[in-house]
């Protein structure tokens, strides 16, 4: 006896145990007891060694300085005391950058502020990383996967000054890519910044800082998670998962953010408020008083596909009335899963990168059912 997995209308991802001659129902996305698990499944390793650690950590810090637009001197406050430093600030990302080296710890500074000359400038987070070695006091890590490429992870490690302000706060409320690490022989899960050799790094560090000032702020007693529509609105600090699954690509899963503010950026355009909730990646009302529930993929397995149309289905069932649903994918499906799709009534939109931005050809013209 089989095990075939499915995505029903009327039961969205139910596993079903199958024997010969069972007959599915029309729209369900099936997949084999054959079919290969994704390949992509996989635990990061640490980068330990201190020539390859300084080598990581020079290539950040030139990706962040090449997109600063100018450097500016300030009072910075760091371990107690301040410092008279030159930060280097990003007039499109929106965050300033300060590098530094102590005795045993690359130290990376920064904020979401736009420095004053001279002024005193709060730190919103730091993500510093040991010379050499393993040193779990320490929240940043440089990481590697099967493939070679490099990760910038977090180990969930924050000051502030702040009572409550620390790990335990970042592991309840931080939402982005989490991934299982093996730290010099013990499994933990990390929070991955951001791929190093991706043209989007910087905004994805940009992300990261931005989330950050957010969870420090739900220190706070009363944390709003919920979609309310007098106050619709893109909350960054509610992109991602909480723990990122093991059978989906890495890389591709440090864009989901950057994909989804914008879309938000072009809905935008068009007239449309817009918000989320951590259920569903973006709601959207346009000016004729349509919603639309947005569910976002950064590949086009079938799991992903599978698990977007899921997602789609069972926050529809949550709308007051019928929503429209649509599913954005990096290229189409293929045919066999777009008729699937469509019987579900689940619309594709496609995205592209244009330079480190997504981009979506089909938004702005076509109509209801044909994205």
């Amino acid at each position: 006896m089989g095990v075939l997995r499915t995505s029903l209308t009327s039961a969205p991802d139910v596993c079903i145990f199958a024997g010969p001659g069972v007959n599915f129902p029309a729209g369900a996305i099936v997949r084999g007891e054959n079919e290969p698990e994704n390949p992509l499944s996989e635990m990061l390793k640490i980068v330990t060694e201190a020539k390859a650690i300084q080598r990581c950590r020079r290539q950040m810090a030139r990706r962040i300085r090449m997109a600063a637009t100018e450097r500016i001197p300030v009072v910075l406050g760091h371990q107690g005391a301040s410092i008279r430093a030159r930060v280097w600030w990003s007039e499109e990302l929106g965050f300033w950058f300060h590098p530094g080296r102590g005795e045993r710890r690359y130290w990376n500074a920064f904020g979401l502020d736009r420095p004053r000359p001279g002024a005193s400038l709060p730190i919103t987070c730091e993500i510093n990383f040991t010379t050499e070695g393993i040193d779990r006091r320490i929240g940043g890590a440089f990481a590697k996967d099967s493939r070679g490429r490099v990760f910038v992870v977090h180990r969930g490690v924050l000051g502030g000054g702040r009572k409550g302000i620390g790990k335990v706060l970042f592991e309840k409320w931080y939402r982005g890519v989490w991934m299982e690490m093996d730290d010099g022989g013990e499994a933990i899960y990390v929070a991955v910044v951001g791929v190093l050799q991706s043209p989007r790094f910087v905004r994805q560090v940009a992300q990261f800082i931005s989330k950050i000032e957010k969870i420090k702020d739900m220190a706070a007693p009363s944390v709003q998670t919920e979609i309310d529509f007098e106050d619709l609105r893109l909350r960054e600090e509610l992109l991602g998962t909480r723990r990122c699954e093991l059978n989906r690509d890495l890389a591709g899963r440090c864009d989901h953010g950057l994909v989804v503010k914008d879309l938000a950026a072009a809905l935008r355009q068009q007239g449309c408020q817009f918000g989320n909730d951590g259920l569903r990646d973006l709601l959207a009302l346009d000016p004729r008083g349509e919603t639309t529930i947005f569910e976002i993929e950064t590949d086009t397995l079938f799991g992903s596909i599978q698990e977007g149309a899921t997602r789609l289905l069972v926050n529809s069932l949550l709308a007051t009335r019928p929503p429209r649903l649509v599913l954005v994918l990096p290229a189409a499906p293929d045919a066999v899963t777009a008729r699937k799709l469509q019987r579900l009534n689940i619309d594709v939109l496609i995205y592209r990168w244009d330079e480190n931005h997504a981009v979506f050809p089909g938004l702005e013209t076509s109509p209801r059912r044909d994205l």
